[in-house]
C-alpha cells in the first residue's frame, strides 16, 4: 500500500529557511489536516551521485559488427559494446532508495516501475539538476523552428538557455544530421547499408534501425547517427514483430523515415551525461531492466526470468541514448530532442502524450490524483475534490519537500512531507475545502497551489 511520509519540521534546511520555519504562520492561511504518517525516510542526506563506474575498460567484443545479421545478435553486440550493466551504472542512481512506481519517461529524471519482484528503475534522463526541457509547442524547439529562428537573426528565448552563437552551431549540427537521414528515405537503402531493425514499433516513435559499426566506435558524430527510425507508412500501430532486413532488402510493411537516434557507450564516451550537441536541449537517457520483445514487437518491464521465458531479450541497462527528429515531414513540436514525437502514430496532442506516459503502481488508489515533482518544479495548480487524495511523486534527481505555506511565511504545522528522496510518494490529506499554497523547503523557488473542492 502507499505509505504517507512523516511530519518533519526544518530538517536539513539552510539557516535562512530554518529561521523562516520558526516564523508565525501566514495570515489568512486555511487549515488542512496533517497527513497520517507511518514511515521514516531511509536517509536525510542528499543522494550520492558521483560514484565511478566499476568498469571503464572497453569490453572484449565476441561479435564481429560486420557479421551481425539479426536483431538478437545486434542487441547482444550493443550490450557488449556498452558494457553498461546495472552494477556498473550505480553512479546514475541515488543509494538506499525504497521507491514507489512513478515518473513519466521523457518528462522526468527518474522512472521507477513495478514488477513481480518489486519496484525497479527503468530510466534515468538528463544531467543532474534542472534540465532544459523544450516540449511546449509555443516555444521554437523543433528542428524547423530552430532553423527559422537562426535565419531570423532573433535572439533565442530565455527558456532555451542558449546564445545566438550556440543556436547557429546547433542548427549546423542538425542540418548535417538531417542531410544524412534523408539519404535513407528508402528503407532498402538503410538495409543494404547495414542498418538492422530492432523489429519493435514504439508508439509516438517508431522502430529503431541500428548500424553495428557506428555503435562499435563509441563516437558522437552528427554526420553518422547510430540509429535511423522508421514507422509504418499507413500511420498504423503494427501488431507483432514489425519486420527485418534480409540480404539488404526490407521484409515488412511499407515504412517511412521519421527520425534518428544516438547511442553512446559510457565506457567509450565517458560516465557523465554526454555533452554532445551544442546547447542544453539534449537530455540523454539510459534504459534499465528492459525486456525487448522482438516476437511481440513491443518492450516490457518484467523480471529477467519472465523476460527470457517469454522469448524476450533482457537488458540490465543500455547506454546513453537520444532521439533527434530532423526529418521535416515529422517535425516534432515536442522538441527536436524529445523522447516522443506527436506527429507519429498515434498522432496526439502534447498534453495527451504527457498524460499517457504517467507511471503508477498497482497499489495506486482508484480516483486519486498523481502529481509529479520533476525538473525542480511542482504542477503550478492542482485541483481536486474534497476527499480526493493527491499523491506527490518525486521523480527528480534530488530530495524535495511538500511544505505548507510559502518560503517567507511557512506553515509546516498544517502539513509537511518531510524529506522526499527520488521515488518517494507523499499523500496529501484533502478532507477540507480551500486553497492552499505550498513550497519546497530545500528549493524555495519551487512553489505551487492546491485547490480542494
Amino acid at each position: 500500500m502507499f505509505l504517507k511520509r512523516p511530519l518533519l519540521v526544518c530538517i536539513l534546511i539552510s539557516c535562512s529557511i530554518a529561521a523562516a520555519c520558526s516564523a508565525s504562520t501566514s495570515e489568512g492561511a486555511e487549515s488542512l489536516s496533517s497527513p497520517t504518517t507511518t514511515k521514516t525516510p531511509a536517509t536525510t542526506e542528499a543522494p550520492t551521485t558521483t560514484k565511478t563506474p566499476a568498469t571503464t575498460e572497453a569490453p572484449t567484443t565476441t561479435i564481429d559488427p560486420s557479421a551481425v545479421e539479426d536483431a538478437l545478435q545486434l542487441e547482444n553486440y550493443i550490450a557488449q559494446a556498452a558494457s553498461f550493466s546495472q552494477s556498473d551504472a550505480a553512479w546514475l542512481l541515488p543509494t538506499d532508495l525504497t521507491p514507489k512506481a512513478g515518473g513519466a519517461p521523457g518528462y522526468t529524471r527518474y522512472v521507477f516501475r513495478e514488477t513481480s519482484n518489486g519496484v525497479v528503475p527503468t530510466l534515468v534522463e538528463g544531467p543532474i539538476g534542472a534540465q532544459t526541457r523544450c516540449d511546449q509547442p509555443s516555444l521554437p524547439c523543433s528542428y524547423l523552428d530552430l532553423v527559422d529562428l537562426k535565419n531570423s537573426g532573433d535572439n533565442p528565448p530565455s527558456e532555451l538557455n542558449m546564445s545566438q552563437g550556440d543556436l547557429n552551431v546547433l542548427v549546423d549540427q542538425l542540418d548535417t544530421l538531417s542531410t544524412f537521414a534523408l539519404s535513407y528515405t528508402d528503407v532498402d537503402t538503410a538495409c543494404s547499408d547495414g542498418f538492422i531493425s530492432d523489429q519493435i514499433q514504439t508508439p509516438n516513435m517508431g522502430s529503431h534501425f541500428y548500424k553495428p559499426e557506428f555503435v562499435a566506435d563509441g563516437i558522437f558524430d552528427p554526420a553518422k547517427p547510430e540509429i535511423l527510425i522508421y514507422a509504418p507508412a499507413d500511420g498504423s500501430l503494427h501488431q507483432g514483430s514489425l519486420g527485418r532486413c534480409r540480404n539488404g532488402v526490407w521484409e515488412g510493411p511499407s515504412v517511412v523515415l521519421t527520425g534518428t537516434a544516438f547511442i553512446l557507450p559510457p565506457n567509450a564516451f565517458g560516465s557523465d551525461h554526454p555533452e554532445a550537441f551544442v546547447s542544453d536541449l539534449d537530455n540523454w537517457h539510459a534504459h534499465f531492466n528492459l525486456c525487448r520483445g522482438r516476437s511481440t514487437g513491443s518492450d516490457s518491464f518484467v523480471t529477467k526470468q519472465e523476460c527470457e521465458a517469454s522469448g524476450g531479450n533482457w537488458n540490465d541497462a543500455i547506454g546513453w541514448m537520444l532521439h533527434a527528429w530532423v526529418v521535416p515531414d515529422f517535425d516534432s513540436q515536442l522538441g527536436v530532442f524529445s523522447m516522443w514525437n506527436s506527429s507519429i502514430a498515434p498522432v496526439s496532442t502534447s498534453s495527451q502524450i504527457a498524460g499517457d506516459r504517467l507511471v503508477r503502481g498497482s497499489d495506486f488508489p482508484e480516483g486519486a490524483q498523481q502529481s509529479l515533482i520533476s525538473n525542480f518544479a511542482f504542477d503550478p495548480v492542482i485541483e481536486v475534490d474534497v476527499g480526493q487524495s493527491v499523491f506527490f511523486n518525486n521523480s527528480d534527481s534530488v530530495p524535495h519537500t511538500v511544505s505548507a505555506g510559502t518560503p517567507d511565511a511557512p506553515n509546516l504545522n498544517t502539513f509537511d512531507s518531510g524529506l522526499l528522496n527520488p521515488g518517494d510518494n507523499y499523500e496529501l490529506d484533502t478532507s477540507q475545502a480551500g486553497s492552499f499554497t505550498f513550497f519546497c523547503a530545500l528549493h524555495p523557488d519551487m512553489t505551487a497551489t492546491v485547490i480542494v473542492g
